[in-house]
């Protein structure tokens, strides 16, 4: 299995089908003209990172990450997104893309990043564990969200 780091001048249709595929799944809605538009933009940004795990030539799983500075850290980050395929899962491929993220996290000069679980994924799928188990704890913050624009642009 090997992760690569995809840049705007790669073949993005794989990633994009995946995340569309994840976003389904999970009952959000965005468009999918909005997830291949700002997946498209993400991977043009040198502070964030689109990456893809594949077996051969099959995309077993995609990874987004995205940078940002603030006084308390510095450069720190969010796991956005984070989807292996059913049949691929409980094979390390979610270990794999978390390894690769933290590579470029470093080389970046990142102290941290966070993940956010949203209700849905901890009832239906026990994430919170799933997350402890790869190193990330609860330090008790709430975030909230105001959305700026309409979603469905």
């Amino acid at each position: 299995m090997i992760v690569r780091r995809l840049k705007a001048t790669d073949d993005l249709a794989t990633a994009i089908t995946l995340l569309q595929r994840f976003f389904r799944e999970e009952g959000f809605d965005t468009p999918d003209a909005v997830i291949a538009n700002n997946t498209r933009q993400l991977t043009s940004l040198d502070t964030c990172g689109l990456f893809v795990s594949e077996i051969g030539e099959i995309a077993t799983g995609v990874a987004t990450v995205s940078m940002e500075f603030g006084i308390e850290f510095g450069w720190s980050a969010e796991l956005g997104d984070l989807y292996v395929l059913p049949e691929h899962r409980g094979q390390g491929v979610s270990n794999r893309l978390v390894e690769a993220i933290e590579t470029f996290l470093r080389e970046k000069g990142a102290v941290g990043y966070q993940v956010t679980v949203t209700p849905y994924a901890e009832e239906n799928h026990a994430l919170r564990g799933f997350y402890q188990k790869l190193g990330f704890a609860d330090e008790g913050r709430l975030i909230l969200y105001k959305f700026l624009t309409n979603q469905s642009q």
